[in-house]
């Protein structure tokens, strides 16, 4: 559907209830005055528009305003515009945002930009939800809208006829002025700058803030309009929700460092076992210091699950793994593979060293003996197969996923060929 076909149903041009409103609101302006839907298009044009730019409502509504005035700023200031008979058309544009809708009204002028109206500004500033405040050239207070009252605190009485410092505590308050005005006597534009402030109420505040400057009659700066959103909630939000990512952040190393034990033996995953053994395949490399791979199998202790239950298997492995951490030197690493499979990292253990750790490991016996009830007859006593191989400098030199994959295969292999033999 095109702009004008949004617009026009059955040839005339019709407006919902709130656009019908706003157009209503908006004919009480003396300047023209405009108003631009959520999708960019115009959705209200008052009779001063009409009149002065010489384009019919229903010629523009559905219309983006640069097709209809040329390119028309978004921020209020200084405006160059085109009427129906293509004429140059200056002036000084205030713009405001209510509910998605953003309005424009242009105080046309000759020459020089001209100071926006009195009137227009107490006519249209009380229907913004927005902060705005008009100064003189001095600071001094001139108009204070219902928007600036609730977010400061303050009534616009007693601080019309003032400095505009009286809207704050904090001396910060003056180097924000001084800024402002400095890049509007310089012709910079000054819109959305976030700024740390304190009522004087004490309240902390960051607001957003813009600011458009206002000229006399010969283009001398005479004050300014200071347009004020309160984004205290929004980065509030911000906060705590960096702060709740920072928690997550934690919790996951927690987890992923929870990860790297086994839960019931203490042991080392196979995650940790894995990055241990790439370490020192690594380190070998420069070394050139020997790595071994021990693999132990409990064998029959799936019959003690089958016969005894799943604690008594528990409690063997648990006793196991102590077993086997107390058989291997300091800088070894002991981890469990699966149910009853275990391994230790030994870096620069030299193989006969390995195989007298073996020998430990394998005198294992349970520390107790398994109850009578529930053991049958076909039961296997429970012993440990143990194999032990040295990485080659091939092994050494491959990348992770090839040299760890590989040494544990002939660890595992070792293992079953020493079952095989028996």
């Amino acid at each position: 559907m095109g702009p004008q076909a949004a617009w026009e149903r059955g040839g005339a041009v019709q407006l919902d209830a709130q656009d019908a409103a706003t157009a209503r609101f908006l004919d009480g302006f003396p300047d023209p005055t405009w108003t631009v839907d959520p999708t960019g298009r115009i959705s209200a044009w008052n009779r001063a528009a009409e009149s002065v730019l010489g384009h019919s409502a229903a010629t523009v509504l559905g219309c983006f305003p640069h097709e209809v005035l040329g390119e028309v700023p978004a921020v209020s200031g200084a405006v160059d515009l085109r009427d129906a008979r293509g004429r140059r058309v200056a002036g000084s544009a205030v713009v405001w945002s209510d509910g998605g809708l953003r309005h424009t009204s242009v105080r046309i002028c000759q020459g020089d930009v001209g100071v926006v109206s009195r009137r227009l500004l107490q006519e249209l500033l009380e229907h913004v939800g927005d902060a705005i405040v008009t100064v003189d050239a001095a600071g001094t207070v001139q108009l204070l809208n219902r928007g600036a009252e609730r977010l400061y605190g303050v009534r616009a009485g007693d601080l019309v006829g003032r400095h505009v410092r009286g809207l704050w505590l904090d001396e910060g308050a003056d180097e924000y002025l001084e800024a402002v005005r400095r890049a509007l006597v310089a012709g910079r534009s000054w819109s959305g700058v976030e700024v740390e402030l304190v009522t004087r109420a004490g309240r902390s505040l960051v607001v957003e803030s813009a600011a458009t400057a206002l000229y006399d009659g010969h283009g001398g700066y005479a004050g300014a309009v200071l347009v004020s959103r309160d984004v205290t909630p929004v980065r509030e939000l911000e906060q705590s929700l960096r702060a709740a990512t920072r928690a997550l952040r934690d919790r996951a190393t927690q987890m992923a460092k929870a990860t790297h034990r086994d839960a019931l033996t203490g042991v080392a995953a196979r995650s940790l076992l894995q990055e241990r053994l790439s370490a020192a395949l690594g380190a070998a490399v420069e070394t050139e210091a020997p790595v071994c791979v021990l693999t132990a199998d409990l064998d029959g202790f799936r019959a003690v699950n089958d016969s005894y239950g799943l604690a008594a298997g528990d409690a063997l492995l648990i006793a196991f793994a102590a077993h086997l951490r107390a058989a291997l030197p300091p800088s070894a690493t002991a981890g469990r593979l699966g149910a009853d499979e275990f391994a230790a990292v030994l870096p620069g253990t030299e193989e006969g060293t390995a195989q007298r750790i073996a020998d430990a490991v394998r005198a294992w016996t349970p520390p107790s003996p398994l109850p009578a009830r529930g053991r049958r007859s076909d039961d296997r006593v429970v012993g440990v197969t143990v194999g032990v191989v040295r990485a080659t400098s091939l092994e050494c030199r491959s990348p992770f996923d090839t040299g760890v994959r590989s040494v544990l295969q002939r660890a595992e292999e070792a293992v079953a060929a020493q079952k095989t033999g028996r």
